[in-house]
């Protein structure tokens, strides 16, 4: 039976037209604007047509330009007025169309705000040459794990004395004098500062002088302050003013010379202290490896990926064989992916500060760069596998059970079965999911900013989404962190192309 003409066209326009309308609405005209702000400078904030400029500047570059007509200068004065007591033209509230109209007359005059300026390709061009931010690309970076301005830790651990210590030290003299500093303690299993080499202790004396403690001639922040400058002389190695600093205390406070002695003997623990912590400082460097913005984007989509689809797969196939409780489990497995994110965030979170280092003793756990990735992964996983698992389940039960019946009977085996029946049959169900896994991996935001926040930046976990909203809202670079979108936008096209171009291709052959 052949449809009328004029009932086609009643179908289109009641049911594809509106799609297509609103399918240009809310994303082909903002992803047409994506495009130009990526193309600009602009802050975020600074308007196209300005809200208030000094008279003489706005006569000047845009009320007389001679590109205008007289219709768009009276436009122009529809919405300025100038202001005589502080000799400026201010701007109405704007929006819509009127918005529109007044930037394009604004435009003709060639004048642009200085932080929303058409740059070109210039944003683009510092993505792919390396120019923007060094945390955005894979990068190995020094870390200074003691610095000479802090005290000397009471204890090092034994990996790290021995590892990044004692194997940095700049000299035989440096590794010698921290192994005599730093003592073994067997029962610890840890080198502990010698208690002479303890700043603390070390100022102690001048507490207990006799003019501060019987004699009352001294007062605690007169004390307070020479330990203050003392320090800093010690810190800046220049002899000649620790001696000025110790001699000029020693003479102004009349010190007995029983005190006198004392202050000195501190000033030399103090030297001696020093030269412990310039070893320490020179010694105690780590090269840290971080992955970066795109790294860490492109290790959490992969891992997260095989991750969710195998343990996905896995339980379906676990419960897809008839097992008691299966459908009490499959409500287990799948409440997970019931909870909001920042829920899930926030319970994890809680189990990686709290409840692990009281159980296990090891008290970094989602702030140290070697694990923070890994858990990231462990709970994208626990919260998304529920999901395809569902997935997996529905096509598992869509397999002709008559099928494996009759490779039953011809005798195959339970691999030769899954490999040459289920696993071909169900590859319709891994398109979809491999599709959806890879796209929300690489655009993934609200987990890992729960869980980690602008501290992603130190320990190399920070995903392309979470870099691209810290440049426009923190970093006030709103056309590079368009640009970045942008960049974004087309690896995901790309890379689930490929795949669905490739797993299209396996559904025919199978």
């Amino acid at each position: 039976m052949v449809e009328a003409r004029s009932k086609k066209i009643s179908y289109f326009l009641a049911f594809i037209l509106p799609c297509l309308i609103l399918y240009v609405i809310f994303f082909i005209v903002p992803f047409g604007r994506g495009v130009g702000i990526s193309l600009t400078n602009w802050d975020g904030l600074t308007p196209k047509s300005p809200i208030i400029m000094e008279k003489e500047d706005f006569e000047a570059k845009i009320l007389n330009s001679t590109r205008l007509k007289d219709s768009d200068r009276k436009l122009l004065l529809e919405f300025y007025s100038l202001d005589k007591s502080d000799n400026s033209y201010k701007r109405l509230s704007v929006g819509g169309l009127k918005k529109y109209k007044l930037e394009r007359v604004i435009r003709k005059t060639g004048y642009e705000p200085e932080r929303n300026k058409f740059v070109g390709f210039e944003n683009y061009k510092k993505i792919f040459t390396g120019q923007v931010a060094k945390k955005f690309y894979p990068h190995t970076s020094e870390i200074q794990k003691f610095t000479r301005s802090s005290e000397l830790p009471s204890f090092i651990n034994v990996p790290e004395f021995k590892k990044e210590i004692l194997k940095n030290a700049v000299s035989e003299e440096d590794s010698e004098l921290l192994s005599s500093v730093y003592i073994y303690n067997p029962d610890r299993d840890r080198y502990v500062l010698d208690p002479s080499y303890d700043e603390f202790d070390a100022l102690t004396p001048l507490w207990e002088l006799n003019e501060v403690k019987l004699q009352n001639v001294l007062s605690e922040p007169e004390i307070d302050n020479f330990i203050r400058e003392l320090k800093s002389a010690v810190l800046e190695k220049d002899d000649v003013l620790i001696d000025k600093v110790v001699s000029d205390f020693v003479s102004e406070k009349k010190l007995s010379s029983a005190s006198s002695e004392s202050v000195r003997k501190t000033r030399q623990n103090l030297v001696e202290i020093s030269r412990v912590k310039d070893a320490l400082a020179s010694a105690w460097v780590v090269k840290s490896h971080n992955m970066g913005v795109v790294g860490f984007t492109l290790f959490f989509a992969l891992f997260s990926v095989i991750g969710i689809n195998v343990i996905a797969f896995a339980l379906a196939l676990a419960l897809d064989t008839g097992i008691r409780g299966q459908k009490i489990l499959r409500t287990v497995f799948f409440l997970p992916n019931v909870l909001s994110m920042i829920i899930v965030a926030l319970i994890w979170s809680m189990l990686f500060v709290q409840l692990l280092p009281a159980i296990t003793g090891v008290e970094k756990w989602i702030s140290d760069p070697n694990k923070t990735p890994w858990l990231l992964i462990l709970v994208a996983v626990w919260q998304g596998c529920g999901y395809y698992m569902i997935v997996y389940l529905a096509g598992l039960q869509n397999i002709p059970t008559e099928i494996i019946e009759a490779a039953k009977i011809d005798g195959a085996t339970g691999w030769q079965r899954f490999r040459y029946i289920t696993l071909p049959l169900m590859i319709p169900s891994l398109t979809i999911s491999l599709f959806l896994t890879i796209a929300n991996a690489l655009k993934s935001f609200d987990l890992i900013y729960a869980m980690i926040g602008q501290t992603g930046y130190a320990t190399g976990t920070v995903p392309f989404v979470m870099d691209i909203y810290f440049d426009a809202f923190s970093m006030k670079q709103a056309g590079l962190a368009t640009a970045k979108a942008m960049v974004l936008f087309f690896a995901i096209v790309i890379i689930t192309g490929i795949q669905l171009y490739i797993m299209k291709r396996k559904e025919i052959e199978a």
